[in-house]
């Protein structure tokens, strides 16, 4: 597996080189050996910055020359705890925020119902599930 070996690796992902074949090994470089698309390749941007924030990649905190390290334990379990809590800040700061406005337009009786309404047409439960599965895919 490319991240086991317990090594640093580079992000390796910028877009001339990896079309030329003169891009460093790296994360960027290993996408790119598994689909020969730049843009597939890009992604490894966004995929170090989940796995960073997710806590299962320690970055050397470079802006230039970043480097990657798989830390110990079980990366799925990280990740999905990770998204899980960032659904909850999301839902949290979208209530707050929609609540807020809601109660300052309209009485707070029929704010409230509507919120109720919400609730039930829209179980928490299946949208984190359906965000879930989306986010895995």
């Amino acid at each position: 597996m490319f991240m086991q070996d317990r090594e640093w690796k580079d992000l390796a992902n910028d877009a001339e080189k990896l079309y030329t074949g003169t891009e460093k090994e790296g994360i960027g470089k290993f996408l790119y050996r598994l689909r020969s698309e730049v843009p597939y390749a890009q992604l490894s941007s966004q995929l170090v910055a989940i796995f960073y924030h997710s806590e299962v990649w320690e970055w050397n905190e470079q802006k230039k020359g970043m480097k990657f390290l798989l830390i110990p334990g079980n990366w799925q379990e990280k990740t999905v705890h990770y998204y899980r809590n960032s659904l909850v800040l999301e839902d949290e700061s979208h209530f707050l925020a929609g609540f807020s406005e809601n109660s300052l337009q309209k009485g707070k009786g029929q704010a409230r119902e509507e919120l109720q309404e919400t609730l039930q047409e829209e179980p928490v439960q299946k949208i984190e599930q359906t965000k879930l599965s989306a986010f895995l895919r």
